[in-house]
């Protein structure tokens, strides 16, 4: 087994022991796994990133409350593991939802209505619909602009085998697919100005699948954090990876890296793209000066340097690589950031304190 093969090992032992979501950064492993194969060159950093709601509330909407539509379900048991579909908690996830609304201090004030609208039970039931006058009602009651009403949250386990790189024998799993459904209401239109499904995944080892009753509890804060990344910024722990070594340069700002000075990093890095005649370390010195720039806020300059590195990378190199893992990540970073800036317009484009 190779270094790169270790460490997916060692990293698929670790997050399936823990019970992650399916969303698996292979990029960051891989560069994690260089910085064992070539770490006098190479290092990563990690940052908080304020990431864009995928749906943009109005700056009016102030005051807003999370309402349980939910059909009744039996009592999870703790002794029983369920292989097929399962229904959430509509209690325990409405006050999770809200508490992530309250949390992300987005709207100036979100109250809870916890208690079962619906009073069907699942096994009759689909999505109920707020009438009109109840969303008047309730708006007016609860004193807020847009009611989010958690209609239904749908949990799938399934039996997989996943093959890991390293491994001769396919690791069993159970693939868990929360899906909850949100109907947004205003007490000004009769019908839902959006309703949100999205769908995410846990993995559980096969060994440590947990109970009906636990799974139903954990799936409720889960359900919680991918619903409020749907209607509110969030921030992400995120990766980027820069050239340390090669010459003395480098080595000094990388000094500066770690003391979070960017802008002596820059000049230094700066120096070497100007003075130096070897492509390798114009390539380099031109990544870590993209690097440099959207760390400073600069994403226009990133997108210009990591142009120049790409006229001298060459294909399959370690360059090309981080060249390609930066853009990457730098094109999503633009295309959210115009609706980010929409998002923090009720903030002045700053920060909530």
């Amino acid at each position: 087994m190779n270094i790169l093969s270790l460490f997916l090992f060692i990293f698929a032992s670790y997050r399936l022991r823990k019970g992650y979501n399916m969303k698996i950064r292979i990029l960051v492993v891989l560069l994690a796994a260089w910085g064992f194969v070539s770490c006098v060159s190479v290092q990563t950093i990690s940052f908080d990133q304020l990431c864009p709601a995928k749906f943009s509330m109005p700056e009016q909407v102030k005051n807003v409350a999370v309402v349980n539509n939910m059909p009744s379900i039996p009592e999870a048991k703790g002794n029983l593991a369920t292989l097929g579909n399962l229904d959430g908690d509509g209690k325990q996830t409405a006050e999770a939802f809200a508490n992530a609304l309250a949390d992300s201090k987005y709207f100036n004030q979100v109250v809870i209505c916890d208690s079962a609208l619906n009073e069907e039970q699942v096994s009759d039931a689909g999505i109920r619909s707020l009438p009109h006058e109840d969303v008047i009602r309730l708006a007016q009651d609860l004193g807020v602009d847009v009611l989010f009403s958690l209609d239904r949250v749908f949990l799938q386990n399934e039996k997989k085998n996943i093959i890991y790189p390293g491994l001769i024998e396919p690791w069993p799993v159970v693939v868990t697919r929360v899906t909850p459904v949100v109907s947004i209401y205003s007490p000004a239109r009769e019908r839902p100005l959006q309703v949100i499904a999205p769908m995410d995944s846990l993995e559980w080892d096969l060994d440590r699948m947990p109970s009906d009753k636990e799974l139903v509890k954990y799936t409720a804060a889960f359900s919680a954090e991918v619903l409020a990344h749907q209607v509110v910024p969030y921030w992400e722990h995120t990766e980027r990876a820069y050239f340390t070594g090669g010459c003395v340069e480098m080595r000094d700002a990388a000094v500066y890296v770690k003391e979070g000075d960017w802008e002596g990093a820059k000049a230094l890095w700066l120096s070497l793209y100007e003075h130096r005649k070897s492509g390798k370390v114009k390539a380099r010195a031109a990544l870590n000066l993209a690097l440099a720039s959207e760390m400073t806020g600069d994403l226009d300059a990133a997108r210009k340097w990591l142009d120049e590195a790409g006229k001298r990378v060459e294909p399959g190199s370690d360059e090309d690589r981080i060249y390609k893992y930066l853009a990457l990540k730098l094109e999503e970073r633009r295309a959210g950031f115009p609706h980010l800036q929409i998002q923090m317009r009720r903030f002045g484009n700053n920060l909530p304190e």
